[in-house]
């Protein structure tokens, strides 16, 4: 094998077990163990390709080289580029988290809510609970109502001063205050 093998073998000593640290060296360090055959024909085919492909691309990367030492602008475009990206990569991880939190500080909500509910069926009984949530759901039509009230006796005034042309001498032309009169001359 390598060089390095025996040293990260050393280094895995106090981390790995005994047993798995005997393992790894009986199938890393065995000159015939399968591990090691694989290893050698992986380290050949990549070494032969190499070097077969070496030639094919060096003229290649020596053109982009030059290129790229001629011309410094584009690289400053690509380390431009490459910082928008990352940049665009932050923003969304940090969109990603956020959106998880709440998602997950709703549902925490939702399901306090559900417990609370729950809880107070449990400590007062189901139908002590049924007459809570009808004395609310009064109280609440009854506000309700008198909001509607207000609103709707609040609507018909507005509408009554709109119809009479300004209404109760608040000093709002007849138009509502958007057109000019017409004896104005401007």
């Amino acid at each position: 094998m390598d060089r390095a093998d025996p040293m990260i073998l050393d280094a895995l000593k106090g981390i790995v077990p005994e047993q798995t640290m005997q393992l790894l060296q009986e199938h890393l360090t065995n000159p015939q163990s399968i591990f090691s055959s694989i290893y050698r024909q992986t380290a050949s085919l990549l070494t032969k390709v190499f070097a077969l492909l070496y030639p094919l691309v060096e003229p290649l990367l020596a053109r982009l080289l030059q290129a790229l030492h001629d011309s410094p602008d584009i690289v400053v475009l690509g380390f431009a580029l490459g910082f928008f990206v990352l940049v665009l990569q932050v923003v969304a991880w940090v969109h990603r988290t956020m959106m998880f939190f709440t998602r997950l500080a709703f549902r925490l909500v939702g399901w306090a809510l559900v417990f609370a509910v729950l809880a107070v069926v449990w400590r007062r009984g189901p139908e002590a609970a049924v007459r809570d949530v009808v004395v609310f759901t009064g109280k609440v039509a009854g506000y309700a109502a008198v909001v509607k009230d207000i609103w709707w006796s609040e609507y018909q005034k507005f509408d009554a001063q709109t119809k009479r042309g300004g209404g109760s001498g608040q000093g709002v032309p007849s138009g509502g205050g958007y057109s000019r009169s017409r004896n104005s001359g401007w």
